[in-house]
């Protein structure tokens, strides 16, 4: 079993496995040029549209649906996801297989930049996926938010929002929706935080990660809720503290693209 976080060299060691899917959740373009061997190209718009409301089986209707059949998803698959940049749409990807069950992934540390940095194998011709006809569920409890949710808990002691924008965007200087600010009581915790930009974008070692989430302020005991302007670079954040251990995690999909053009929800 490959853990959550995995090196480009582990990776290349367990390449022969059949029960490895590896998606690649970068641009075309990058795939075209080069890509891990056997890795499949995911679009990633087909990841962010329209979420069920309650728990049960996925409309076949919805993009997402028609992604996982189209990548060929089964049980018994372990996914490794990467991307071409920060790694955030690869986390994108694993926070959704998060809401079906899908617990047998693991994210490449540092994505196709490490891979390359440490100049393992790649290839150019494209993979063809292996389409099914699978129904998939969305799972009870599963760890998503929606408005209404984040309104009736703003003043519970047990849930926190953990906002993973610029500090500008936090405070309203960098605006991108009607509104500037953010959601009363969140906590800023910007996602390049986490990176460390001189080990080819890898997530930070752990003690350090851990250090940067203390400071920041965020207690384990809680439930934490994870945002940005559109669940990208929240959903890095989601990985990395679901990589530290921490038990309660949720993301706010609609985040500040739809809380800042909503003119009657509260910010600060």
């Amino acid at each position: 079993m490959l853990p959550l976080l995995v090196e480009p060299d582990t990776l290349q060691s367990s390449l022969d496995d059949p029960h490895l899917l590896i998606l690649d959740v970068g641009a075309r373009e990058s795939y075209d040029a080069y890509h891990l061997p056997g890795a499949i190209h995911v679009d990633y718009n087909r990841l962010v549209g329209e979420l069920p409301s309650t728990p049960g089986p996925l409309p076949d209707h919805l993009p997402f649906t028609q992604l996982l059949c189209d990548i060929g998803l089964q049980p018994e698959h372990r996914v490794i996801a990467y991307d071409d940049g920060d790694n955030a749409q690869a986390c994108r990807l694993l926070w959704s297989l998060d809401l079906i069950g899908h617990r047998h992934y693991a994210l490449l540390d540092g994505g196709l930049r490490a891979w390359l940095d440490e100049r393992h194998p790649v290839e150019q011709t494209p993979t063809p996926a292996q389409p099914v006809r699978n129904h998939f569920h969305y799972v009870d409890n599963a760890p998503v938010a929606d408005l209404l949710y984040i309104l009736q808990h703003l003043d519970d002691p047990e849930v926190c929002i953990v906002d993973a924008r610029t500090p500008e965007e936090y405070r309203g200087e960098d605006l991108r929706a009607q509104r500037g600010g953010h959601i009363p009581g969140a906590i800023n915790l910007d996602h390049r935080r986490l990176l460390d930009p001189d080990h080819s974008l890898r997530l930070r070692p752990e003690a350090q990660l851990r250090a940067i989430v203390e400071e920041a302020g965020l207690d384990p005991e809680k439930e934490l809720i994870c945002h940005c302007q559109s669940h990208r670079r929240s959903a890095l954040v989601y990985i990395a503290l679901k990589a530290l251990g921490f038990p309660r995690l949720k993301a706010y999909p609609g985040s500040w693209a739809e809380w800042g053009n909503n003119l009657d929800t509260p910010i600060e």
